[in-house]
């Protein structure tokens, strides 16, 4: 029994003495092998939250992988075109009766020319109305900075306001503004107002206006019908500048092949936008 009780004690110094002798060794383990934590979710906005919930929900919004349109706008020349939009990495195709535009990932591609687009620079116009259509959800983006303004009052309306502006280096534009006016009661989207400062960055740029006025429900989703940019000064929204109206939407769990988006021979490369004088 003595020599059970012996060896027994023996055991408990070994490992006490295994597990104390080269404290060293034991901070280099741990240093190289640290214990993953989980990077907590970021706390949007309330006024977010609830405008993301009248939509549908973000958690909704983010099982799907693309997004599919077609559009019809008068913005710059009147257009009737698809758009089919990778919701994982963003990347964009366009295709129209007389031209295609695609964003790969890298660049931005215009076949067969730019003449065949028009005169606004496809870099600047690829993404522009996935943006307008994908609010709310596009404003829980990474990189997005907010500010509650509280009650805000539009052309006697009132309204719940939240401003959206962009850490820097984000995108070609990251000095845009948004300020999304919500319906206090439905906490629906009503009116945006945005800034553009693609062509002249770095310059405080007035605020334009767009007026929700029609929605469609897709899979459970709110995502706009039709949409008019309209001219705003002194919180006064003014005369119509253009249309746009969306139509056979369409959302996917797949995410779309990388090839749809690849630049096709004989495309050329839009440039982006650099501050005038240089």
């Amino acid at each position: 029994m003595n020599a059970m009780k012996k060896a027994f004690y023996l055991g408990l110094l070994a490992l006490a003495t295994a597990c104390s002798s080269n404290p060293e060794q034991q901070s280099q383990a741990t240093t190289a092998a640290p214990a993953k934590t989980a990077t907590p979710p970021r706390e949007l906005p309330a006024v977010l939250q609830q405008a993301l919930t009248a939509h549908g929900g973000l958690a909704a919004w983010q099982q799907f992988a693309a997004l599919e349109f077609q559009l019809k706008t008068s913005l710059g020349t009147p257009r009737n075109e698809k758009q089919l939009i990778d919701l994982r990495n963003r990347q964009v195709r366009i295709e129209a009766a007389n031209y295609q535009v695609g964003m790969d990932g890298q660049r931005v591609w215009v076949s067969p020319s730019k003449a065949a687009f028009g005169q606004m620079p496809a870099r600047f116009y690829h993404n522009l109305f996935f943006y307008f259509f994908a609010i709310p959800f596009v404003l829980a983006d990474d990189g997005t900075v907010y500010e509650d303004l509280g009650t805000r009052t539009v052309a006697g309306k009132a309204y719940r306001a939240l401003k959206v502006s962009y850490e820097s280096g984000r995108g070609d534009a990251s000095g845009d503004q948004y300020i999304a006016h919500f319906n206090p009661k439905t906490h629906r989207l009503e009116l945006l107002l945005y800034t553009v400062t693609y062509f002249e960055p770095g310059k405080a740029a007035p605020f334009n206006a767009l007026l929700y006025s029609d929605w469609q429900e897709v899979d459970g989703l709110l995502l706009p019908q039709k949409m008019e940019g309209r001219q705003f000064a002194d919180d006064k929204i003014g005369a119509l500048k253009y249309t746009a109206e969306f139509s056979n939407v369409r959302l996917s769990r797949a995410q779309p092949d990388a090839s749809r988006f690849a630049m096709p021979q004989g495309a050329v490369v839009d440039s982006v936008a650099k501050p005038m004088g240089k």
